[in-house]
C-alpha cells in the first residue's frame, strides 16, 4: 500500500465499525438466513460423528466457563472459544456444509459458530449474530480474493486458511471493538491461519474448521488484552497474501481500496449448498450419472466401465481411490458414483461401513477410472468441479455427458422444500421432529430472536 493509505486490516476495521443491521438489504439478510439454517442442520447431524465427539471431550476438559451452547450435545455449554470450535467441527464433520467459490472453502461452518458463541456469551440478539456472520464472511472473502487461487493451488485447506480471519472479524463486529484493536485482532488471526489439503479424508479436515473458529475468537480476545500485530499483516512483504497466495498473488497487489460490502459477496456470488454429504468435487458427477441412468435406462448391474474426466482441483481433493472408512469415502469419486448407482442419491445413510463393503459397490468402484480432463484443466484452479462422464454398458452402448455445476449452486439452486427437508433430516439426528420443526421456523426468522440463549434452550433433544 502507498504511504498514508489505510492498510487492508485498517480498511476492514473501518468497515466492521460502521456496519449495522439496517445497512443490510433484503437479499443479504435472506442469503445469511439461508446459510445459517443450512449450517445449524448439518451441525446437529455432525455433532454425532466420532470427530465431533472426540473434539468435544477434549474441549470440555479444558473449558473454563459455561458461556455458549454446543449444538447437538444435550445441553452442554463451554466457554465461547471452545464452544465455537466444537460447533465448527460438527458443521464440517459430514462435509455437508455450504461452499464459497470465492475461497473454494466452507464459510458458514467457521464464521457462524464464532458469531453465535460471542452473541450468546454477551446476551446479544439474533440480528446481532446475523450481522456479525455477514461481516465475517465479507472480510474473509475480500481478503481471500487477494490470495486466490494461489492459496488453494499451494495446498492450503482454504477453510482453515481464510476463515480464522472471518471468525475474528465477526467477533470484532459483535464486540464493537475500536479500530486499533480490530486491526490487531485481524493481524493476530492472520498468524493463526492454516490447514493443509493433505489431511483431507481424515478427522483433521473438520478440525481445521474448528481451529479456525477458535483461533479467530482467540485473536480478538488477545487483541482486547493489548497484544499487538502489524497493520500490514495482510499485504506486507512477508504477510498473509504473500505466504498463502505466493509471489504471483503478492505482485498483483495494488493500491486500490477493497470494496467491503459493495456489494456483499454473500449475496452477489452466493454460496453453493450440498445435496450430498461428501466433498463437492464429486457432486456434478453424481447429478450427471443419475441423469444418464434415467435417460438411457441402465442400472448398476449393466455397467462395465466408467471414465470420469475431472478438473485440477477435483483431482487433488478426491484422493481416496479405495476408501476403507466413511471419512475416506467422502473424498472418493469411485465411491460416490458406485454408491449412487447401487442405492440412488447419496444420503447420510450412504456413508456407512455396510455400504463400503457391499459387493456391488466394491465392483463398481473397481471399474471407475478418474483422470484429469485436458479441457477442464484449461479452465484453471476452479472449485465448481465440472466433469465429463462416459459409462460403458454390457450391451455395448456408451452413455456420455458433461456437467458444469451441481444442483445447489446459485445458478442451479435447491428449492425451499429441498432446504427444509435437508434441515429436518439432519436435525433429526439430534432433536425430536417437533423440536426440529420449531427450531427451523425460528431460524428462518433469526433476526427477530431477542436472544440466542433462548433459541438453543427451546429445542428438545431426541436423546
Amino acid at each position: 500500500m502507498a504511504a498514508g493509505r489505510p492498510t487492508v486490516a485498517e480498511q476492514a476495521a473501518d468497515f466492521l465499525l460502521g456496519l449495522r443491521f439496517e445497512m443490510l438489504d433484503a437479499a443479504v439478510v435472506a442469503a445469511a438466513r439461508e446459510a445459517i439454517v443450512d449450517y445449524v442442520g448439518v451441525a446437529l447431524a455432525g455433532a454425532q460423528e466420532p470427530v465431533a465427539r472426540n473434539v468435544r471431550a477434549w474441549a470440555a476438559a479444558r473449558s473454563h466457563a459455561p458461556d455458549a451452547a454446543v449444538l447437538g450435545a444435550g445441553g452442554l455449554k463451554l466457554d465461547a472459544e471452545n464452544a465455537a470450535m466444537c460447533n465448527a467441527v460438527a458443521g464440517h464433520a459430514l462435509d455437508f456444509d455450504d461452499t464459497s467459490w470465492t475461497t473454494i472453502g466452507h464459510p458458514t461452518t467457521v464464521v457462524a459458530p464464532a458469531a453465535f458463541a460471542i452473541a450468546e456469551s454477551r446476551g446479544a440478539s439474533g440480528a446481532d449474530a446475523l450481522v456479525a456472520y455477514v461481516a465475517g464472511v465479507e472480510v474473509a472473502h475480500r481478503i481471500a480474493e487477494l490470495a486466490m487461487p494461489g492459496a488453494s493451488e499451494n495446498g492450503w485447506h482454504t477453510t482453515g486458511a481464510f476463515y480464522a480471519l472471518g471468525a475474528a472479524a465477526a467477533a470484532c463486529a459483535l464486540l464493537r471493538l475500536d479500530r486499533a484493536t480490530t486491526v490487531n485482532a485481524l493481524g493476530l488471526a492472520a498468524s493463526r491461519s492454516g490447514g493443509v489439503r493433505a489431511n483431507f479424508g481424515t478427522q483433521a479436515k473438520p478440525w481445521h474448521a474448528g481451529v479456525a473458529a477458535r483461533n479467530g475468537l482467540e485473536a480478538a480476545s488477545l487483541a482486547q488484552a493489548g497484544v499487538t500485530a502489524s497493520p500490514a499483516s495482510i499485504e506486507g512483504p512477508d504477510g498473509f497474501v504473500r505466504c498463502l497466495g505466493g509471489a504471483e498473488a503478492f505482485e498483483r497487489l495494488d493500491d486500490r481500496p477493497l470494496r467491503f460490502g459493495a456489494p456483499f459477496d454473500l449475496a452477489a456470488r452466493g454460496l453453493a449448498f450440498k445435496r450430498y454429504p461428501c466433498c463437492s468435487g464429486s457432486h456434478p458427477a453424481c447429478d450427471l450419472i443419475a441423469d444418464l441412468a434415467a435417460a438411457h435406462g441402465f442400472r448398476a448391474v449393466d455397467v462395465v466401465a466408467i471414465d470420469v474426466g475431472v478438473s485440477l482441483l477435483a483431482e487433488r481433493e478426491l484422493v481416496a481411490h479405495a476408501p476403507t472408512t466413511p471419512q475416506e469415502a467422502r473424498f472418493s469419486m469411485e465411491f460416490a458414483l458406485a454408491a449412487a448407482l447401487v442405492a440412488g442419491p447419496l444420503t447420510l445413510r450412504s456413508f456407512k461401513a455396510e455400504t463400503l463393503h457391499d459387493p456391488e459397490v466394491r465392483r463398481l468402484m473397481g471399474i471407475v477410472r478418474m483422470s484429469l480432463d485436458p479441457g477442464l484443466a484449461a479452465l484453471g484452479f476452479i472449485g465448481t468441479a465440472p466433469v465429463t462422464l462416459a459409462v460403458r454398458l454390457a450391451d455395448g452402448r456408451t452413455a456420455a455427458g458433461e456437467r458444469d455445476l451441481a444442483v445447489g449452486n446459485p445458478e442451479r439452486p435447491m428449492s425451499a422444500q429441498d432446504h427444509a427437508a435437508k434441515f429436518m433430516s439432519c436435525a433429526g439426528r439430534a432433536l425430536t421432529a417437533v423440536g426440529s420443526a420449531a427450531l427451523l421456523e425460528r431460524l428462518q426468522a433469526i433476526e427477530r430472536e431477542p436472544s440466542l440463549v433462548a433459541l438453543w434452550a427451546t429445542s428438545p433433544s431426541a436423546a
